[in-house]
């Protein structure tokens, strides 16, 4: 009984490892042939998580960050998670906000996260108080 439950372990882990290097080797053959954001896509659809597309992304040669931070943002991937991703493997904010900058010019619906990285409005206002009466206008021929 026991022997056999340890098979069963066994064969579920030996089951994912091989998922797991199949994705991986996609996911190269695919940058390698198309480029990083059909590899990502397929990255995505085979199961691999926004880190481990992080991860193994920068490993890639000649491959620019900021373009694997848009092409995460292209497959629909959200903002939080590849801002995550990005810190947990030495990414500045800078490249994700190009990244993300760069995605919605060339993605533009497609993007998740349209409000990303909309930076806190701390711009000096001119406005003045507002009008006596609530801003009714009131003209002299009205008296």
């Amino acid at each position: 009984m026991k022997k056999a439950m340890v098979m069963a372990v066994g064969l579920v882990l030996l089951t994912a490892a091989v998922a797991w290097a199949e994705w991986l080797t996609d996911f190269r053959d695919i940058y390698e042939k198309d480029g990083i954001d059909p590899a990502v896509v397929e990255a995505l659809r085979q199961g691999a998580g926004p880190e481990q597309i992080m991860e193994n992304g920068l490993q890639l040669e000649g491959l620019n960050p900021q373009n694997l931070v848009k092409a995460m943002y292209c497959a629909g991937i959200r903002g939080d998670d590849i801002r995550a991703a990005g810190q947990q493997h030495g990414i500045t904010d800078l490249v994700i906000v190009a990244g993300y900058k760069k995605s919605v010019e060339e993605c533009g619906d497609r993007v998740v996260d349209t409000q990303a990285y909309t930076p806190v409005a701390t711009a000096v206002s001119f406005a003045g108080p507002p009008a006596p009466g609530g801003g009714i206008s009131v003209s002299p021929a009205s008296f």
